[in-house]
């Protein structure tokens, strides 16, 4: 578990996501695709269902994008890099290190999306903050993790519970896929289209979850995600 004043230290760098609608252009893009088709092969396929092909920093596949993101953003490390390719919608969870490092900033890159219009899938941020290690939440449950994510089933340890709940009209065309016990004591900050080729930059620790896109004939999403420290 983290001290307050690794907690504090990294209060001082956390910001409201943003989203740039233009960082990469179509043929970076289809680059990216190119080189996660060409190599889907050692993909490791999770318990929890997506594919994710792990980039290291150095190979050359993302080092000229990681330095745009560092001239805005300063000079990060990467934690850990994946193109990853799913048909299940993720649902509540942070981005945070097994080994509490001084976690800062993720990146969803969207590069792909098979079936309805992209515009339709979101990735949806909380105002609600978790500083206890990689989790899901999962509140009332009983669940056995099979990840190396924790499950979080009380809330208690959760920053910035309110009452405030969430309007049903986003409750039922994003968050279709979570239980109503799931949500309680959070509150939606924003949604953020999943546009092919702009980023969207947030706090690792901020608890977020994909909108569910199957429900708008979403079959397949394929992104690409930075996770970093200071």
């Amino acid at each position: 578990m983290r001290t307050k004043q690794q907690i504090d230290k990294i209060k001082e760098k956390q910001s409201t996501p943003i989203q740039q609608f233009i960082f990469l252009n179509e043929l970076e893009v289809e680059d990216l695709l190119f080189y996660y088709n060409n190599n889907s092969d050692k993909a490791e396929v999770k318990p929890t269902g997506p594919k994710c092909l792990y980039i290291k920093e150095g190979d050359g596949v993302i080092d000229d994008l990681l330095v745009k993101l560092r001239s805005k953003f300063g000079k990060f490390k990467v934690r850990n890099a994946q193109i990853f390719d799913t048909t299940v919608p993720h649902i509540l969870h942070n981005d945070d290190g097994a080994d509490f490092p001084n976690t800062y900033k993720a990146f969803t890159i969207p590069l792909e999306v098979v079936g309805g219009n992209f515009m339709n899938a979101k990735l949806c941020m909380f105002d609600q903050y978790y500083y206890g290690g990689p989790a899901k939440f999962c509140k009332g449950e009983t669940v056995e993790s099979k990840t190396y994510n924790s499950i979080v089933t009380d809330y208690k340890d959760i920053e910035g519970l309110n009452d405030k709940g969430i309007p049903e009209g986003w409750r039922t065309q994003l968050l279709s896929h979570l239980k109503d016990k799931w949500i309680e004591g959070l509150s939606l900050q924003g949604y953020y289209p999943w546009i092919p080729g702009s980023y969207i930059a947030f706090d690792a620790l901020q608890i977020h979850c994909a909108s569910n896109f199957v429900d708008v004939d979403i079959t397949r999403k394929i992104g690409l995600s930075i996770f970093t420290t200071l």
